[in-house]
């Protein structure tokens, strides 16, 4: 998915967008989202409709700016596209002879300690008021996925000292989108909330009907550079692995390095942004470590004084849970790290590396999704980690 803020370039009254296929990979039934200008302020429950070749599409659309008259909107819906495909839509009011199909989809429900989302008959979220665990509850038809006891967002800062973000209940989660087919909660805590000096922390959560996966955004404004990294512990819940059974896991490199783990054993992704352009240090590697040995698996050099980046992702899998996980912009400009342990636990770190260079150095972000399927995720995924950390490019024609 893709939120960008148009001006209408339009034709009468409508607005036409073009969404992009970018990544060289086919696209199903593939979310998209865009944010438009309306070129005159209308009533604020105008309603629109979404043309693709002259035929209107499910699409939900929903004002985002206050007031009674207003400009700005935003549509969810789908795309189908080839590799490097690129398809034309149309937004035009809709008019009283249109016949406009109801969508459906998500349901949203307030509970005493946060929110329901349900997407029935599979698929049913909880999210804590104070966001607790992240996820308070994820269950997969009958199936429970989620630990939220071990799962939480933390600033790691500068004087060596932690601070967790989720479950500080001086926030509270808010609602920012909702709708049958794309929610969105935030959650946001200020620099007094954290008991820090000038920090403030931004969490979003986005929901889209079609997918079992969450999208989380963490920013992290930080002029006075208190924050060293930002870390997030997570678990689900997987069987009790054994060297008859281990827990499976895969990284995402400049190739696939799969393995398996049992007992206490864990393995690591690092993108090692501050080696670069020192030879003769690699730009990734993927470590497995088991008890106090800890070996290489694969490296990955630069090549000819360019760096080579690594995917960012990785699956972690019993017999039959597994969680498909996506870091964006893994390694472009921080040191990261994404870890999983045979016991289900999964750890990321975000370490911003010569900060007063770079133009993002007054805040630190971090875009990953979790994708909770079942294995083999061949089967039972309807999108890749590279397809899911590559949303469709939207433009105007």
């Amino acid at each position: 998915m893709l939120a960008l803020l148009f001006r209408a370039a339009i034709n009468g009254e409508e607005i036409t967008i073009v969404v992009n296929e970018t990544a060289g990979l086919y696209r199903g039934n593939f979310p998209v989202n865009a944010a438009y200008n309306w070129p005159e302020p209308v009533v604020r429950d105008r309603q629109f409709k979404l043309l693709q070749n002259g035929k209107i599409i499910p699409a939900q659309f929903q004002p985002v700016q206050a007031g009674d008259k207003i400009q700005q909107f935003e549509v969810d819906f789908r795309a189908t596209l080839a590799p490097y495909a690129s398809a034309e839509f149309t937004i035009k009011p809709v008019e009283q002879s249109d016949v406009i199909e109801p969508i459906r989809g998500f349901q949203l429900q307030k509970y005493d300690q946060g929110m329901r989302l349900i997407n029935d008959p599979y698929l049913h979220w909880r999210i804590d008021n104070h966001l607790k665990g992240v996820l308070d509850e994820f269950q997969f038809g009958k199936s429970d996925f989620w630990d939220p006891q071990d799962s939480a967002l933390v600033l790691k800062l500068a004087d060596g000292s932690q601070v967790k973000v989720t479950g500080n209940e001086k926030g509270d989660l808010k609602v920012l989108k909702t709708g049958p087919w794309a929610v969105q909660f935030n959650y946001s805590l200020d620099a007094r909330q954290l008991g820090l000096r000038k920090v403030k922390s931004n969490v979003t959560l986005s929901f889209d009907v079609s997918r079992s996966w969450v999208r989380v955004d963490w920013r992290v404004d930080d002029p006075a550079r208190e924050v060293k990294a930002l870390a997030v512990p997570m678990k689900i819940k997987l069987s009790e692995p054994s060297r008859q059974n281990p827990t499976l896991i895969d990284f995402g490199t400049t190739t696939q390095i799969y393995s398996s783990l049992s007992g206490s054993q864990s393995a690591e992704l690092r993108a090692n942004y501050d080696y670069f352009p020192r030879e003769p240090k690699y730009v990734w590697e993927v470590l497995k470590q088991d008890g106090n040995k800890m070996r290489q698996l694969a490296v990955g050099r630069q090549q000819s004084g360019e760096r080579s980046l690594p995917e960012g992702w990785a699956h972690i899998m019993d017999s039959r849970k597994c969680l498909a996980l996506a870091v964006d912009k893994f390694g472009q400009d921080a040191n990261d790290v994404i870890r999983l342990a045979a016991d289900g636990r999964f750890y990321l770190q975000r370490t911003p590396v010569d900060r007063g260079r770079l133009r993002t150095g007054k805040y630190i972000q971090l875009r990953y999704w979790l994708h909770f399927v079942f294995n083999p995720q061949e089967v039972s995924a309807a999108t890749s980690p590279q397809s899911m950390k590559t949303p469709l490019e939207v433009h105007l024609k």
